[in-house]
């Protein structure tokens, strides 16, 4: 493994500019969150040898964010100090003049970026309550839920209790049980992990989503587009040269974090709660947390077996590596969507197979998952029947509500909801 590992380095290409050192020495040793995951033991190069998918993800990602910085700044080469020292002005710049215009725009951007994100998500109105803010300045996120880092890792009991065999008659002293309940345990925070990348992958892209509606944001200032541009692309790059151990400090500080989002269930439909201190990075929370919300048919049905999974995997250090790694993962993800999944009466499904893949068991999952990221046709066969299966529920369910509607009754309204909602656990989306 080791010397097929160095034989496959990271690939920069003709580019001069380089990540720092310890990012690369981490992703060539296979020391990230996502090394060991199942979905990512691919043989990238069929000689039947696991090699390190992750250098293709970093490799891919790392030129795509030094690309969007050219083109945004403007720069041809961004790997000298001088040119550092030029995009850290730049940044700054960029910073000041964007927030002088948003301040006067808030609620305008705050609504804007809500109406974005259900025109591209194909989200109906009353799928979703969304509570977003767009923050005046830094230091006004509550980093307090945040995890620094992993919680400690739970004792046996805790562990034979959320993941062991129920009717086993003495578990304690069933090593087997035990080692059973350690892989489902260990394969549960793998797929977590792996449904994460996808997340922070999908809500990267946000990011960028200011394009998609250039007229808006012309009519407030014609220099918005781009300075969103400059702003979006020299942080995306701060992931990638400033070392990770750093990144990792300032992250647990709080320090940098310009954007939160949260989930409260207890509203009915449920509530997503997004703050950013730039209208891109609002974007970015709310995409996050409508995933969020799809996302959690991949936990384990157990409250206490689901708690112990994110406690162990929702983390900022982790997060930072999803944000580095899981767009290249999110691309190949979309990549096997059939084409007329993207038609704009069809993008609505893909909602609903980001859910039905998350809730595959384990050994499904990461199976179908291998698949997606060697681009095999195999792959792209497993999501085209999942999204006929989707369809034909859908058509069912239309056909089975028109053919109830003769008898209809205002008393049945809650019922009908109630029906509604059961079908929707069935495709893979609990909205509850």
């Amino acid at each position: 493994m080791s010397k097929k590992i160095n034989e496959a380095p990271i690939s920069y290409g003709d580019r001069p500019e380089r990540m720092a050192s310890d990012i690369q020495k981490k992703i060539e040793d296979r020391d990230t969150p996502l090394s060991n995951n199942p979905g990512l033991d691919i043989d990238v190069d069929g000689d039947g040898v696991v090699s390190s998918f992750e250098e293709l993800l970093a490799s891919k990602r790392f030129g795509d964010v030094v690309d969007k910085v050219k083109h945004y700044t403007g720069l041809t080469d961004i790997s000298n100090p001088n040119s550092l020292m030029e995009l850290q002005m730049m940044l700054q710049r960029a910073v000041q003049q964007v927030k002088s215009i948003e301040s006067s725009n808030e609620e305008y951007l705050e609504n804007l970026a809500v109406d974005l994100v259900k025109k591209e998500m194909s989200l109906p109105d009353d799928a979703f309550q969304f509570d977003v803010e767009l923050l005046s300045g830094m230091g006004q996120i509550d980093t307090s839920k945040m995890r620094g880092k992993s919680d400690e890792e739970p004792d046996e009991e805790e562990i034979m209790k959320a993941f062991g065999d129920q009717n086993s008659e003495d578990m304690e002293d069933d090593i087997d049980a035990f080692m059973d309940a350690m892989d489902k345990f260990d394969i549960e925070k793998a797929k977590r992990r792996f449904i994460n990348s996808l997340i922070q992958g999908a809500s990267k892209k946000g990011h960028y989503m200011f394009n998609l509606v250039r007229d808006e944001l012309d009519r407030l200032d014609p220099q918005l587009l781009n300075l969103y541009g400059v702003l979006m692309s020299i942080a995306d790059l701060m992931y990638w040269i400033i070392p990770d151990e750093m990144t990792q400090m300032m992250a647990g500080q709080g320090e940098g974090i310009q954007g939160s989002e949260e989930v409260d269930e207890t509203t009915d439909p449920p509530t997503i709660k997004a703050k950013g201190l730039f209208f891109p990075v609002l974007i970015h929370e709310l995409i996050k947390g409508v995933y969020e919300v799809l996302g959690t048919q991949g936990l384990p049905d157990d409250p206490k077996a689901a708690e112990m999974v994110m406690g162990s995997e929702d983390t900022l250090p982790y997060e930072i590596w999803d944000l580095r790694l899981g767009p290249v993962i999110w691309e190949k993800f979309t990549a096997a969507y059939p084409e007329d999944l993207y038609a704009d009466d069809m993008r609505e499904i893909q909602n609903y197979l980001f859910s039905r893949f998350s809730s595959l068991s384990g050994e499904e999952f990461f199976e179908v998952a291998r698949e997606i990221l060697s681009e095999t046709q195999k792959g792209q066969k497993i999501v085209k029947r999942m999204v006929d299966e989707i369809i034909e529920e859908l058509r069912q369910y239309d056909l089975e509500d028109v053919l109830g509607s003769n008898e209809y009754d205002d008393d049945d309204e809650d019922e009908d909801d109630e029906g509604f909602r059961d079908f929707l656990g069935g495709l893979g989306i609990d909205l509850t």
